[in-house]
């Protein structure tokens, strides 16, 4: 079609309409109501044409043979086209742009009486400025058709940008790519339950350690994996997790295929913007080496301090063979009811393996004495006696022999010297005796 024939074509489409509109405004007015129901005379028309001209959106009227009739002046704005270039003049039937982004399948459409709304197309819109770089829009075209007692006249092109909304669509796609990436190569086992206790969410982790695909353990319940016991305690975690503001810290010991393994497992209540809860997240941590680790320092710890007692043990209550049948014990430090039974259990325990006739306690080590000390060497004194030994105290500080004294301790078979030196000679002198009356 040419561009005079298109122009004759558009002229002639006007007048008809014109005259169209002239006669509904006639039967409008043989149907008024009567004149004091009527609005006045002087109230002014809506201004359509104007109206048309400030809606926000771009706004495309095409006959159905696809010619433009009429663009508003956001079109002008947006697109950067002239109204004169475009009506009567563009169509979009023949336009290659349009017909490879697929629009002339749903203009014919919405031309047949059908309202089609195309997916978001991505539209570049040039700046004003040459050398910059286009303006990027998402716009979603919706085709109106519009009747009248014969048809379809023409047909409306809405269009809508929703740039915001495409671009809160990726980063929402984003975001959830990012987060399944996390979730998914953690090495902590991550899962969600309903309040029914049907997984909804479950890692490669927690596969592994059910030992069944994602697929087969969302929507199920703990009950289909693991022993009543296990199931029950998991739902009994799950609801007070539910009750509760808070995280709860838990540490469970699992039967595994591979042993009893054990978790740090968090778990929280989920829930939606008003609050209501929806379910349970769980996050365990396998810390099994580290508690068999702990076990085990702990089981080294008990030994090194068993070590460390005899040690100090021995190292207390050293007890040494001086001479056949003699033996001397050194008594350093402060003496405590435990350490006076050791002092005579070791005591004891040397006289009878070494058939010792003569113990020697020395005491010139020892603080001022207690009550402990008197009681110790009272008691060891008789202990001795009671193999047959011979016990001789050297060293004794005079508040010890006072204690003594104030106690009125039964002394008799104990023999005092004032220092190791002179119990030494007598203990030798005494051997000597001994080996005679043998």
């Amino acid at each position: 079609m040419s561009t005079q024939g298109g122009n004759d074509t558009l002229s002639a489409e006007n007048a008809r309409l014109r005259a169209r509109v002239a006669e509904l405004e006639r039967r409008l007015d043989e149907a008024a109501p009567p004149p004091a129901a009527q609005a006045s005379a002087s109230e002014p028309r809506i201004p359509f044409e104007t109206l048309f001209d400030l809606l926000p959106m771009p706004i495309f009227v095409y006959r159905t043979d696809g010619v433009a009739a009429a663009v508003n002046e956001t079109c002008c704005t947006w697109f950067k086209i002239e109204r004169a270039l475009m009506v009567g003049m563009y169509n979009v039937l023949h336009d290659p742009e349009a017909v490879a982004r697929g629009f002339t399948e749903p203009f014919r459409r919405a031309a047949a009486g059908e309202v089609v709304t195309l997916p978001a197309t991505l539209y570049v819109i040039q700046q004003e400025l040459a050398g910059e770089a286009g303006r990027r829009l998402w716009l979603e075209v919706t085709y109106l058709p519009l009747r009248d007692e014969s048809g379809v006249r023409f047909v409306v092109a809405l269009t809508r940008d929703v740039s915001a909304h495409r671009e809160a669509e990726a980063k929402q796609r984003r975001s959830t790519a990012l987060l399944e990436a996390i979730i998914d190569n953690a090495p902590l086992l991550i899962y969600a339950r309903d309040t029914r206790g049907h997984y909804t969410v479950a890692n490669r982790q927690v596969e592994a350690a059910l030992g069944q695909p994602r697929g087969g353990l969302l929507g199920r319940t703990a009950h289909e994996f693991v022993d009543r016991e296990t199931a029950e305690r998991f739902d009994a975690q799950d609801h007070e997790a539910l009750a509760s503001d808070a995280p709860l810290a838990l540490e469970d010991r699992l039967e595994m295929p591979d042993g009893t393994r054990v978790f740090m497992t968090t778990k929280f209540a989920l829930r939606d913007d008003e609050g209501k809860a929806t379910g349970v997240c769980g996050i365990s941590a396998d810390i099994t080496e580290r508690v068999r680790t702990e076990e085990q320092n702990l089981r080294l710890h008990e030994q090194m301090y068993r070590v460390r007692e005899e040690t100090l043990r021995s190292i207390s209550t050293p007890l040494l063979p001086i001479a056949a049948g003699v033996l001397v014990m050194p008594l350093v430090g402060n003496m405590t009811r435990e350490r006076a039974d050791q002092v005579i259990e070791v005591l004891l325990h040397g006289i009878s393996t070494q058939q010792a006739r003569i113990a020697l306690l020395d005491v010139t080590g020892m603080p001022e004495a207690g009550a402990e000390v008197t009681d110790a060497l009272v008691r060891a004194a008789r202990s001795v006696r009671l193999l047959g030994a011979e016990v001789v105290i050297t060293g004794i500080r005079p508040s010890v022999a006072q204690a003594l004294v104030g106690i009125e301790a039964d002394l008799g078979g104990i023999v005092t010297k004032g220092t190791l030196e002179r119990g030494v000679a007598y203990a030798l002198s005494r051997r000597g005796q001994h080996g005679a009356a043998s």
